[in-house]
Protein backbone atom coordinates (compact mmCIF):
# COMPACT_ATOMS: atom_id res chain seq x y z
CA UNK A 1 0.00 0.00 0.00
CA UNK A 2 2.75 2.45 0.88
CA UNK A 3 4.60 1.76 -2.37
CA UNK A 4 1.40 2.47 -4.31
CA UNK A 5 0.93 5.77 -2.49
CA UNK A 6 4.53 6.80 -3.09
CA UNK A 7 4.24 6.18 -6.83
CA UNK A 8 2.26 9.40 -7.30
CA UNK A 9 2.88 12.79 -8.88
CA UNK A 10 2.84 14.33 -5.42
CA UNK A 11 6.37 12.94 -5.06
CA UNK A 12 7.47 15.87 -7.25
CA UNK A 13 5.94 18.46 -4.95
CA UNK A 14 7.21 16.96 -1.73
CA UNK A 15 10.73 16.50 -3.12
CA UNK A 16 10.73 20.08 -4.40
CA UNK A 17 9.63 21.38 -1.00
CA UNK A 18 12.43 19.46 0.70
CA UNK A 19 14.96 20.85 -1.75
CA UNK A 20 13.79 24.39 -0.96
CA UNK A 21 14.20 23.82 2.77
CA UNK A 22 17.62 22.20 2.24
CA UNK A 23 18.89 25.13 0.17
CA UNK A 24 19.08 23.05 -3.02
CA UNK A 25 16.32 24.77 -4.96
CA UNK A 26 18.46 25.30 -8.07
CA UNK A 27 18.69 21.52 -8.54
CA UNK A 28 15.02 21.66 -9.55
CA UNK A 29 15.94 23.76 -12.57
CA UNK A 30 19.13 21.96 -13.53
CA UNK A 31 19.27 19.07 -15.98
CA UNK A 32 16.77 16.27 -15.49
CA UNK A 33 19.39 13.80 -14.22
CA UNK A 34 20.23 16.10 -11.32
CA UNK A 35 16.60 16.41 -10.29
CA UNK A 36 15.80 12.73 -10.76
CA UNK A 37 18.72 11.80 -8.56
CA UNK A 38 16.94 13.54 -5.69
CA UNK A 39 13.81 11.51 -6.38
CA UNK A 40 15.71 8.23 -6.25
CA UNK A 41 17.48 9.35 -3.08
CA UNK A 42 14.09 9.92 -1.45
CA UNK A 43 12.13 6.96 -2.82
CA UNK A 44 14.68 4.38 -3.93
CA UNK A 45 16.37 3.29 -7.16
CA UNK A 46 13.17 1.76 -8.58
CA UNK A 47 11.40 5.13 -8.62
CA UNK A 48 9.42 5.63 -11.82
CA UNK A 49 10.47 8.40 -14.17
CA UNK A 50 9.16 11.85 -13.35
CA UNK A 51 10.26 15.34 -14.25
CA UNK A 52 9.91 18.82 -12.78
CA UNK A 53 7.89 21.15 -15.03
CA UNK A 54 6.70 24.08 -12.88
CA UNK A 55 7.95 27.69 -12.73
CA UNK A 56 9.79 28.94 -9.64
CA UNK A 57 6.82 30.78 -8.16
CA UNK A 58 4.97 27.46 -7.75
CA UNK A 59 7.42 26.84 -4.92
CA UNK A 60 5.83 29.71 -3.01
CA UNK A 61 2.75 27.49 -2.69
CA UNK A 62 4.29 24.13 -1.88
CA UNK A 63 7.45 24.80 0.16
CA UNK A 64 5.65 24.28 3.55
CA UNK A 65 5.02 20.65 2.54
CA UNK A 66 8.66 19.94 3.27
CA UNK A 67 8.09 20.37 7.01
CA UNK A 68 5.94 17.21 7.07
CA UNK A 69 6.45 13.56 6.25
CA UNK A 70 5.39 12.38 2.82
CA UNK A 71 2.02 10.87 3.74
CA UNK A 72 0.78 13.67 6.05
CA UNK A 73 1.93 16.23 3.48
CA UNK A 74 0.06 14.48 0.67
CA UNK A 75 -3.11 14.10 2.73
CA UNK A 76 -2.99 17.73 3.80
CA UNK A 77 -2.29 19.03 0.30
CA UNK A 78 -5.07 17.02 -1.34
CA UNK A 79 -7.52 17.76 1.45
CA UNK A 80 -6.96 21.52 1.52
CA UNK A 81 -6.94 21.91 -2.24
CA UNK A 82 -10.10 19.79 -2.56
CA UNK A 83 -11.86 22.11 -0.11
CA UNK A 84 -10.64 25.09 -2.15
CA UNK A 85 -11.92 23.47 -5.34
CA UNK A 86 -15.37 22.76 -3.90
CA UNK A 87 -15.58 26.33 -2.60
CA UNK A 88 -14.66 27.76 -6.00
CA UNK A 89 -17.00 25.31 -7.76
CA UNK A 90 -19.89 26.50 -5.59
CA UNK A 91 -19.03 30.14 -6.28
CA UNK A 92 -18.78 29.48 -10.04
CA UNK A 93 -21.92 27.40 -10.51
CA UNK A 94 -24.09 29.04 -7.83
CA UNK A 95 -27.19 27.37 -6.35
CA UNK A 96 -28.00 24.35 -8.48
CA UNK A 97 -31.43 23.51 -9.84
CA UNK A 98 -30.67 19.98 -11.00
CA UNK A 99 -30.60 17.12 -8.51
CA UNK A 100 -27.66 16.83 -6.15
CA UNK A 101 -27.10 13.26 -7.34
CA UNK A 102 -26.72 14.38 -10.96
CA UNK A 103 -24.41 17.24 -9.98
CA UNK A 104 -22.29 14.87 -7.91
CA UNK A 105 -22.07 12.38 -10.78
CA UNK A 106 -20.74 15.12 -13.07
CA UNK A 107 -18.02 16.25 -10.66
CA UNK A 108 -16.86 12.97 -9.10
CA UNK A 109 -14.90 11.65 -12.13
CA UNK A 110 -12.59 14.66 -12.02
CA UNK A 111 -12.28 14.50 -8.23
CA UNK A 112 -11.39 10.80 -8.22
CA UNK A 113 -8.90 11.27 -11.06
CA UNK A 114 -7.03 14.04 -9.25
CA UNK A 115 -7.03 12.10 -5.97
CA UNK A 116 -5.75 8.97 -7.69
CA UNK A 117 -2.83 10.78 -9.32
CA UNK A 118 -2.26 13.00 -6.24
CA UNK A 119 -1.97 16.03 -8.50
CA UNK A 120 -2.57 19.78 -8.23
CA UNK A 121 -5.70 19.88 -10.37
CA UNK A 122 -7.82 21.01 -7.42
CA UNK A 123 -5.52 23.97 -6.85
CA UNK A 124 -5.42 25.19 -10.45
CA UNK A 125 -9.17 24.67 -10.83
CA UNK A 126 -9.86 26.64 -7.64
CA UNK A 127 -7.77 29.55 -8.94
CA UNK A 128 -9.42 29.60 -12.37
CA UNK A 129 -12.99 29.05 -11.19
CA UNK A 130 -12.60 31.53 -8.36
CA UNK A 131 -11.16 34.14 -10.70
CA UNK A 132 -14.05 33.71 -13.11
CA UNK A 133 -16.69 33.62 -10.37
CA UNK A 134 -15.54 36.88 -8.74
CA UNK A 135 -14.52 38.85 -11.82
CA UNK A 136 -17.58 41.11 -11.67
CA UNK A 137 -18.29 41.66 -7.98
CA UNK A 138 -14.75 41.37 -6.57
CA UNK A 139 -12.41 42.20 -9.46
CA UNK A 140 -9.25 42.68 -7.37
CA UNK A 141 -9.62 39.25 -5.75
CA UNK A 142 -10.43 37.74 -9.14
CA UNK A 143 -7.25 39.25 -10.57
CA UNK A 144 -5.16 37.91 -7.71
CA UNK A 145 -6.51 34.39 -8.29
CA UNK A 146 -5.94 34.63 -12.05
CA UNK A 147 -2.44 35.97 -11.47
CA UNK A 148 -1.69 32.98 -9.25
CA UNK A 149 -2.90 30.67 -12.03
CA UNK A 150 0.35 31.45 -13.85
CA UNK A 151 1.77 28.47 -11.94
CA UNK A 152 -0.02 26.51 -14.70
CA UNK A 153 -0.31 29.14 -17.43
CA UNK A 154 -1.76 26.96 -20.20
CA UNK A 155 -5.10 26.81 -18.37
CA UNK A 156 -5.47 30.58 -18.44
CA UNK A 157 -4.31 31.22 -21.99
CA UNK A 158 -7.72 32.46 -23.19
CA UNK A 159 -8.59 34.49 -20.11
CA UNK A 160 -7.13 37.69 -21.63
CA UNK A 161 -9.55 37.31 -24.56
CA UNK A 162 -12.54 36.93 -22.23
CA UNK A 163 -11.48 39.79 -19.97
CA UNK A 164 -10.81 42.11 -22.93
CA UNK A 165 -14.20 41.33 -24.46
CA UNK A 166 -15.84 42.06 -21.10
CA UNK A 167 -13.62 45.10 -20.49
CA UNK A 168 -12.61 43.90 -17.03
CA UNK A 169 -9.76 46.38 -16.75
CA UNK A 170 -9.40 46.13 -12.98
CA UNK A 171 -9.21 42.33 -13.16
CA UNK A 172 -6.55 42.58 -15.87
CA UNK A 173 -4.52 45.07 -13.83
CA UNK A 174 -4.80 43.02 -10.64
CA UNK A 175 -3.82 39.80 -12.44
CA UNK A 176 -0.85 41.46 -14.14
CA UNK A 177 0.45 42.96 -10.90
CA UNK A 178 -0.03 39.67 -9.05
CA UNK A 179 1.83 37.66 -11.68
CA UNK A 180 4.67 40.18 -11.78
CA UNK A 181 4.86 40.23 -7.99
CA UNK A 182 5.07 36.44 -7.81
CA UNK A 183 7.86 36.36 -10.37
CA UNK A 184 9.82 39.03 -8.51
CA UNK A 185 9.26 37.44 -5.10
CA UNK A 186 10.34 34.01 -6.34
CA UNK A 187 13.41 35.51 -8.01
CA UNK A 188 14.40 37.27 -4.79
CA UNK A 189 13.79 34.24 -2.56
CA UNK A 190 15.09 31.45 -4.78
CA UNK A 191 17.58 33.36 -6.92
CA UNK A 192 17.17 34.59 -10.47
CA UNK A 193 19.16 31.53 -11.54
CA UNK A 194 15.98 29.56 -10.88
CA UNK A 195 14.19 31.46 -13.64
CA UNK A 196 17.19 31.14 -15.93
CA UNK A 197 17.20 27.38 -15.35
CA UNK A 198 13.46 27.19 -15.86
CA UNK A 199 13.76 28.87 -19.26
CA UNK A 200 16.89 27.04 -20.45
CA UNK A 201 16.47 23.59 -18.86
CA UNK A 202 12.95 22.94 -17.57
CA UNK A 203 10.90 24.21 -20.51
CA UNK A 204 13.05 22.62 -23.24
CA UNK A 205 12.96 19.26 -21.43
CA UNK A 206 9.18 19.52 -20.99
CA UNK A 207 8.90 20.24 -24.71
CA UNK A 208 10.87 17.05 -25.40
CA UNK A 209 8.50 15.12 -23.14
CA UNK A 210 5.55 16.35 -25.21
CA UNK A 211 7.08 15.51 -28.58
CA UNK A 212 9.40 12.57 -28.01
CA UNK A 213 8.30 10.53 -25.00
CA UNK A 214 5.76 7.71 -24.86
CA UNK A 215 3.85 6.22 -21.96
CA UNK A 216 0.64 6.34 -20.00
CA UNK A 217 0.77 10.13 -19.78
CA UNK A 218 -0.21 10.27 -23.46
CA UNK A 219 -3.41 8.45 -22.60
CA UNK A 220 -4.04 11.13 -19.99
CA UNK A 221 -3.63 13.93 -22.56
CA UNK A 222 -7.16 14.29 -24.00
CA UNK A 223 -6.22 16.67 -26.79
CA UNK A 224 -6.07 16.15 -30.52
CA UNK A 225 -2.28 16.46 -30.28
CA UNK A 226 -2.20 13.82 -27.53
CA UNK A 227 -4.45 11.44 -29.43
CA UNK A 228 -2.27 11.65 -32.53
CA UNK A 229 0.84 11.06 -30.42
CA UNK A 230 -0.76 7.87 -29.07
CA UNK A 231 -1.22 6.79 -32.68
CA UNK A 232 2.49 7.55 -33.26
CA UNK A 233 1.86 10.38 -35.71
CA UNK A 234 4.89 12.62 -36.21
CA UNK A 235 4.80 15.31 -33.46
CA UNK A 236 5.02 18.23 -35.90
CA UNK A 237 2.19 16.80 -37.97
CA UNK A 238 0.19 16.25 -34.78
CA UNK A 239 0.70 19.88 -33.75
CA UNK A 240 -0.32 21.06 -37.23
CA UNK A 241 -3.54 19.04 -37.14
CA UNK A 242 -4.24 20.23 -33.62
CA UNK A 243 -3.78 23.85 -34.70
CA UNK A 244 -6.03 23.29 -37.72
CA UNK A 245 -8.83 22.46 -35.28
CA UNK A 246 -7.90 24.89 -32.51
CA UNK A 247 -7.73 28.05 -34.64
CA UNK A 248 -11.30 27.90 -36.01
CA UNK A 249 -12.58 26.80 -32.59
CA UNK A 250 -11.03 29.91 -31.03
CA UNK A 251 -12.50 32.03 -33.84
CA UNK A 252 -16.02 30.67 -33.34
CA UNK A 253 -15.71 30.95 -29.56
CA UNK A 254 -14.46 34.53 -29.85
CA UNK A 255 -17.52 35.44 -31.88
CA UNK A 256 -19.83 33.69 -29.40
CA UNK A 257 -18.16 35.36 -26.41
CA UNK A 258 -18.82 38.78 -27.96
CA UNK A 259 -22.45 37.91 -28.66
CA UNK A 260 -23.36 36.08 -25.45
CA UNK A 261 -24.93 38.24 -22.75
CA UNK A 262 -24.90 35.55 -20.08
CA UNK A 263 -21.69 36.11 -18.10
CA UNK A 264 -21.72 32.63 -16.57
CA UNK A 265 -22.03 30.88 -19.92
CA UNK A 266 -19.27 33.12 -21.30
CA UNK A 267 -17.00 31.84 -18.54
CA UNK A 268 -17.99 28.22 -19.20
CA UNK A 269 -17.34 28.68 -22.91
CA UNK A 270 -13.91 30.20 -22.24
CA UNK A 271 -13.01 27.14 -20.17
CA UNK A 272 -14.08 24.59 -22.77
CA UNK A 273 -12.45 26.55 -25.59
CA UNK A 274 -9.18 26.54 -23.68
CA UNK A 275 -9.26 22.77 -23.29
CA UNK A 276 -9.84 22.30 -27.02
CA UNK A 277 -7.22 24.87 -28.03
CA UNK A 278 -4.31 23.97 -25.74
CA UNK A 279 -2.31 20.94 -26.94
CA UNK A 280 -0.93 19.94 -23.53
CA UNK A 281 -3.00 19.33 -20.42
CA UNK A 282 -3.89 16.14 -18.58
CA UNK A 283 -7.03 14.50 -17.25
CA UNK A 284 -6.52 15.75 -13.69
CA UNK A 285 -6.97 19.31 -15.02
CA UNK A 286 -10.54 18.48 -16.02
CA UNK A 287 -12.05 19.84 -12.82
CA UNK A 288 -12.51 23.16 -14.60
CA UNK A 289 -14.48 21.42 -17.37
CA UNK A 290 -16.62 19.60 -14.80
CA UNK A 291 -17.65 23.01 -13.44
CA UNK A 292 -18.40 24.42 -16.91
CA UNK A 293 -20.42 21.34 -17.90
CA UNK A 294 -22.31 21.33 -14.59
CA UNK A 295 -23.23 24.99 -14.97
CA UNK A 296 -24.45 24.39 -18.51
CA UNK A 297 -26.47 21.36 -17.47
CA UNK A 298 -28.01 23.34 -14.62
CA UNK A 299 -28.98 26.14 -17.00
CA UNK A 300 -30.52 23.65 -19.44
CA UNK A 301 -32.59 22.07 -16.70
CA UNK A 302 -33.68 25.47 -15.48
CA UNK A 303 -35.11 26.38 -18.88
CA UNK A 304 -38.68 25.39 -19.56
CA UNK A 305 -38.87 22.64 -22.12
CA UNK A 306 -35.09 22.09 -22.18
CA UNK A 307 -34.31 18.60 -23.49
CA UNK A 308 -32.94 15.90 -21.20
CA UNK A 309 -30.76 14.84 -24.06
CA UNK A 310 -28.43 17.82 -23.61
CA UNK A 311 -27.91 17.03 -19.94
CA UNK A 312 -27.24 13.38 -20.76
CA UNK A 313 -24.57 14.39 -23.25
CA UNK A 314 -23.06 16.85 -20.75
CA UNK A 315 -22.80 14.03 -18.20
CA UNK A 316 -21.14 11.85 -20.84
CA UNK A 317 -18.56 14.59 -21.49
CA UNK A 318 -17.98 14.96 -17.74
CA UNK A 319 -16.99 11.29 -17.49
CA UNK A 320 -13.97 11.78 -19.76
CA UNK A 321 -11.34 11.18 -17.00
CA UNK A 322 -12.92 7.80 -16.20
CA UNK A 323 -12.49 6.39 -19.69
CA UNK A 324 -9.17 7.98 -20.69
CA UNK A 325 -6.82 5.21 -19.52
CA UNK A 326 -9.04 2.28 -20.65
CA UNK A 327 -9.26 3.81 -24.11
CA UNK A 328 -5.48 4.29 -24.17
CA UNK A 329 -4.97 0.63 -23.24
CA UNK A 330 -7.03 -0.34 -26.28
CA UNK A 331 -5.09 2.15 -28.43
CA UNK A 332 -8.30 4.08 -29.03
CA UNK A 333 -7.59 7.69 -27.98
CA UNK A 334 -11.14 8.99 -28.33
CA UNK A 335 -11.16 11.35 -25.35
CA UNK A 336 -10.70 14.51 -27.49
CA UNK A 337 -14.12 13.69 -28.91
CA UNK A 338 -15.65 14.00 -25.44
CA UNK A 339 -13.89 17.32 -24.87
CA UNK A 340 -15.15 18.59 -28.24
CA UNK A 341 -18.63 17.34 -27.33
CA UNK A 342 -18.51 19.38 -24.13
CA UNK A 343 -17.32 22.43 -26.05
CA UNK A 344 -20.11 22.09 -28.63
CA UNK A 345 -22.78 21.75 -25.95
CA UNK A 346 -21.58 24.80 -24.03
CA UNK A 347 -21.29 26.79 -27.26
CA UNK A 348 -24.84 25.79 -28.18
CA UNK A 349 -26.11 26.85 -24.76
CA UNK A 350 -24.38 30.24 -25.03
CA UNK A 351 -25.81 30.90 -28.50
CA UNK A 352 -29.30 29.78 -27.52
CA UNK A 353 -29.25 31.93 -24.36
CA UNK A 354 -28.46 34.98 -26.46
CA UNK A 355 -31.23 34.20 -28.96
CA UNK A 356 -33.68 33.70 -26.11
CA UNK A 357 -32.82 37.11 -24.68
CA UNK A 358 -33.24 38.68 -28.12
CA UNK A 359 -36.71 37.12 -28.46
CA UNK A 360 -37.70 38.30 -24.99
Amino acid sequence: MEAWLIDKDFANYWTAARLVLNGQVLDLFADHATYFRHLTDQFGPDTHWRNWSYPPHYLLVIWPLGFFGYFPAMAGFLGLTLVAYLWALRAFVGPIIISLALATAMVLPSIFDNLYHAQNGFLSAALLLGGLAFRMERPVLAGVLIGCLTIKPQLGVLLPLLLLIERRWLVIASASLTAAGLVILSGVLFGWESWSGYLTQTLPYQSRVMTDFFGIFLGMMPTIFGALRVLEVDPQVALTVHAAVAVPVIGVAGWALRQCRDADLRAALAIMTTLVAVPYWLTYDYGIAAAALLLTCDRAKGTEGAPWRRCSLLVLAAFMPTVAIPLWLFNAPLTPGLVLLGFALVLQAAVQATRQLDRD
